[in-house]
């Protein structure tokens, strides 16, 4: 309770201090609704069971349908382990996927349905079995030697070989960390790049950014410089967004590098400002929106930032709100959806899968329609549980979970203000209820959010005169004269 309060307390005395800051139109074009997949566990198109490009490409109609501009994939490359985070070769699809050839035709035809694909881009490691690592391993006089970081005195962080020297390998001991420091390794990285953004891939989610130099942020930020501004000479619209798991202060830092966004972690998570807010302990919840908003727009409000409510390495967001509440599924994912920026949906949410505890849990098979088919689970599962029913059953009832997915996806494209808008948080009559006006290139909308479990009116500001838009869990909206009416837990946009 007392963090609770601390982070009520710190969010109250910043509301007064947003400064005016909003995107530029080039950032603004970089406002999506993008979608994580785990091709290993998302669609088999082969029948082996494990998801594939294949599969991956003849569900394209429903990423079309769930309103998504932009896939994120996990790591495709060869590698030893079914995560895919210590890559083997940065230039070939794993053979579990399918082909470079099924990677280029799912390409075109996400390009197709107007879709866009950025790819992991994991440079702070390589796989111990990847054979500039095999070879500097063999030979202290290999020239990929100088690709790692050696030492012949024992380091926090370094493991030993069997000729008695130790290398750098922060997370464990089969992921050796690359010397960024070393030209070639830049001259790798690049070549890497130029790959898959000459073949047509849209930019990069980069892995892991705060520890390329383990403890260093500013040579954190001065290798993204570099990073983001060889990508950028190669293709200048690429995406490139950076996973920076830290507080939103360092958030903010992160951006003097010039890459595009980094995720909003203090958004996501069981412990983040969602999930708080939605919460027992907090009365208040229109006020604590409020104060959310202008939080977050003192800090990010001039850049693209990329809010998001969990991924591959978080519980999922059901098991954080409670498994048994479709209710709170929704609202968070609508309270997501009003947020500016860029928002990420981890494949399943939009169904309410659960996953929790140890990593495999939280990447379980895409639920499509029977059980007996979703793919296998990945290796250490625990736990498989599936609390709510599956896209097929989801898609024929109006009130399901994918279907408020579905419609707040859409108010993002319908209403560009709410992504690219600069945020003012009205005075409400009802600490229950946020009233958020967002102004985008001279034209305004009115987002009212009643977090109570009854029915609130509210005058509306002059100017708004009609319900342009909302997002319902218990009723509807209404506009009478100059009053409008929000229902329990709905979401309304006004015009």
């Amino acid at each position: 309770m007392r963090k609770i309060l601390a982070f009520l307390l710190a969010a109250c005395l910043l509301v007064s201090a947003a400064p005016a800051l909003a995107l530029n139109n080039d950032d603004a074009a970089l406002a999506d609704n993008w979608y994580e997949i785990f091709v290993y566990s998302f669609a088999d198109g082969n029948g082996d069971r494990i998801g594939d490009f294949i599969g991956l490409k003849e569900k394209l109609p429903y990423l079309q349908s769930l309103h998504v501009d932009g896939i994120w994939l996990m790591p495709i490359h060869p590698s030893p382990s079914y995560h895919k985070y210590d890559v083997t070769d940065y230039c070939a699809i794993d053979p579990q996927y399918g082909t470079l050839a099924d990677f280029q035709a799912f390409l075109a035809a996400a390009h197709e349905a107007g879709i866009k694909v950025i790819l992991d881009l994991v440079v702070n490691h390589t796989s111990s079995e990847h054979p500039w690592f095999q070879a500097a391993r063999a030979s202290a006089d290999s020239p990929y030697r100088a690709y790692y970081n050696f030492s012949d005195t024992p380091k926090t962080g370094y493991n030993a070989l069997p000729d008695g020297t130790y290398f750098e390998s922060r997370f464990v001991s089969t992921m050796p960390d690359l010397n960024l420091d070393n030209p070639q390794v830049r001259a790798e990285i690049e070549e890497i790049m130029r790959f898959w953004l000459e073949m047509g891939v849209d930019g990069f989610r980069l892995d892991a950014v705060t520890s390329y130099y383990t403890g260093n942020k500013e040579k954190n930020i001065s290798f993204l410089r570099w990073l983001n501004g060889a990508a950028k000479a190669i293709r200048p619209d690429c995406f490139i967004v950076g996973e920076c798991w830290d507080s939103l202060y360092t958030i903010h830092d992160y951006y003097a590098s010039g890459v595009d966004s980094f995720f909003a972690f203090p958004v996501a998570q069981g412990s983040g400002y969602i999930s708080k807010v939605l919460g027992n302990d907090v009365e208040k919840k229109g006020e604590s929106l409020g104060n959310v908003i202008n939080l977050l727009q003192r800090e990010l409000g001039e850049y693209v930032m990329t809010p998001f409510l969990g991924n591959h390495d978080t519980p999922r967001i059901i098991n954080s709100l409670g498994a048994s509440s479709p209710t709170n599924a929704k609202m968070a994912c609508g309270l997501l959806s009003i947020l500016n920026g860029s928002i990420f949906v981890y494949y399943g949410d939009e169904i309410g899968m659960a996953g929790t505890g140890n990593d495999p849990n939280k990447r379980l098979g895409m639920f499509w329609d029977k059980k007996m088919n979703i793919t296998l689970c990945p290796p250490g599962t625990t736990v498989a549980d599936y609390p709510f029913p599956s896209v097929q059953e989801q898609e024929g009832n109006p009130l399901s979970i994918l279907n408020y997915y579905r419609a707040a996806l859409a108010l993002r494209h319908q209403f560009p203000q709410i992504a690219r808008g600069m945020p003012t948080v009205l005075e409400s009559p009802d600490a229950s209820l946020c009233l958020i006006e967002k102004d985008w290139q001279g034209d305004r909308i009115l987002i009212a959010v009643n977090l109570s479990i009854d029915d609130l009116s509210f005058p509306l500001p002059g100017g708004y005169t009609q319900l342009a838009g909302e997002l319902e869990i218990w009723g509807e909206a209404e506009v009478n004269g100059s009053e409008a009416l929000v229902p329990s837990y709905g979401i309304a946009i006004f015009q």
